[in-house]
């Protein structure tokens, strides 16, 4: 070799290298990601305390679904995608069952997880928890994707986050291959692959005719209700949805997650009068809220026989006449779609007959003066009205603490009885209904907005993830834990 190549050769050799680690770590930092929840082992042990040395918070778990229950809860807090590390197969299974449940309930969520080599898996020659983690997940989530080069890893991590926000928000699957983290590149090309997102949930406006439509449906109502949604309380979009209640002197119901978008106690909340309102109104608005179980599917006794038009805001068209024909479907996000509503409305908006409002006023009241008595009860042994009677109390004095809740009589008597004054402070099982998100839930919701937690748990749902409670401690997180033992 010529004196010239061997200096070619040794200036090359001394350029900065960089690693597949640190690159994932870059390209997560680069975009807001600040936070990982996990279980570390193999092949991600290293990546983990890689993590914690260049400033993210790494939150080790008990479980891998717990962890991810976190991800997904701190997704919808956030709408930045919570994300879950996972080791391979059996722990990749595990964090699967929280990332179904991330895209079900429309939190955005990334999954990581470290695989087997793609050439012994493809051949099946017995790797190391060998599995095909990418045909597995594609069914459960929004989007699935594999990087086998280091210098796709900025484009993979930027399309994750962007499929796991942008529309209606889900779960994605991002498979990363034990080799794939050692490979090495240069550092200025590395730095260079690396992809900031921009604008990853753009804005949806919803068609002027659509907007007209749902008007004119509003208009001819005599006894509208308007149906708030986990969606809506996602949207963040807080003052334009009190604007439209009030604006529109609708009454108004909040499915659980949707509770305290508008104070529990506003004129117009007709949660005490649900059975009322779904009976007997004449047209609904859906804002982020889906015609699913929780609804009785739109029709059906809880519904009553009153003819029904249906309004309904939604990002995603599939969703509509999924149950029931929707007479105005509008399609967009919800912070455009409720504010060309407001637009549209003017300033003469006629409020609905007050023989309406007035009558869904007077069930409200008779219903909670009726329930009063039982929520001050001392009985012995404890009953679910006495004991959620004093934390209803406890809650309403501290409006800035954040309720998880589960269970199944626990969950269905705190979700009518505990009042919320501010959004996105009720957490719990969402659309599937299931038990063992109390802890993970609690986890995230305390680091990620720094409130109190209340943690109210049936005793067969805390069985799920008690081991986590070892998780507060060792984090010294702002949790209290209260278990209905029945």
């Amino acid at each position: 070799m010529s004196s010239t190549a061997t200096e070619t050769q040794d200036a090359q050799d001394d350029q900065p290298l960089t690693d597949g680690f640190h690159l994932v770590i870059d390209a997560l930092k680069l975009n807001g990601i600040k936070t990982i929840y996990n279980v570390p082992g193999i092949p991600i042990t290293d990546l983990g305390r890689f993590m914690q040395a260049e400033g993210l918070r790494v939150l080790s778990f008990r479980h891998e679904q717990h962890a991810g229950y976190a991800a997904a809860i701190a997704g919808y807090l956030t709408k930045t995608p919570g994300v879950c590390l996972t080791v391979s197969a059996p722990g990749f299974l595990n964090g699967l069952t929280a990332l179904a449940h991330a895209t079900t309930n429309c939190y955005p969520m990334i999954l990581i997880s470290g695989s087997s080599e793609r050439e012994i898996v493809d051949l099946m020659q017995g790797d190391y928890e060998e599995m095909d983690q990418l045909a597995i997940a594609k069914p459960m989530c929004k989007a699935a994707y594999r990087i086998l080069h280091a210098e796709d890893i900025g484009i993979g991590i930027a399309r994750a986050i962007r499929a796991a926000v942008s529309g209606r928000p889900g779960g994605v699957y991002l498979d990363l291959p034990a080799a794939l983290l050692g490979q090495v590149m240069d550092a200025a090309a590395g730095e260079k692959s690396l992809v900031k997102v921009i604008d990853p949930a753009p804005a949806q406006l919803p068609a002027p005719d659509s907007v007209k439509r749902a008007l004119d449906v509003l208009k001819s109502a005599k006894k509208p209700l308007i149906v708030l949604g986990k969606g809506a309380a996602y949207a963040q979009a807080d003052d334009q949805i009190r604007a439209l209640v009030e604006k529109s002197g609708i009454p108004y119901i909040a499915m659980s997650m949707a509770k305290g978008l508008l104070p529990d106690d506003h004129d117009l909340y007709a949660g005490a009068a649900r059975s009322l309102v779904l009976k007997e109104s004449d047209t609904v608005m859906l804002i982020g809220a889906r015609l699913n179980w929780l609804l009785s599917h739109g029709k059906g006794k809880a519904w009553g026989t009153a003819p029904k038009k249906f309004v309904h805001i939604d990002i995603e068209p599939k969703e509509m006449d999924s149950n029931v024909e929707i007479a105005a479907p509008l399609v967009g996000d919800i912070t455009s779609c409720v504010e060309a509503l407001l637009d549209g409305m003017g300033n003469n908006w006629t409020a609905p007959p007050a023989e309406w409002t007035d009558a869904v006023k007077a069930k409200r009241d008779a219903n909670i003066e009726k329930m009063a008595p039982r929520l001050l009860n001392n009985n012995v042994p404890m009953d679910y009205h006495g004991a959620l009677g004093s934390l209803k109390r406890i809650v309403a004095a501290n409006p800035d603490l954040i309720l998880v809740n589960e269970g199944a009589n626990t969950l269905d008597f705190a979700r009518s009885i505990i009042d919320m004054f501010k959004p996105r402070k009720r957490l719990d099982v969402g659309t599937w209904g299931v038990m063992g998100i109390g802890m993970g839930q609690a986890i995230a919701a305390a680091v990620e907005t720094g409130c109190p937690v209340l943690c109210v748990e049936g005793d067969s749902a805390f069985g799920f993830s008690g081991m986590e409670i070892e998780t507060i401690c060792r984090y010294n997180l702002p949790v209290c834990v209260v278990i209905f033992n029945n």
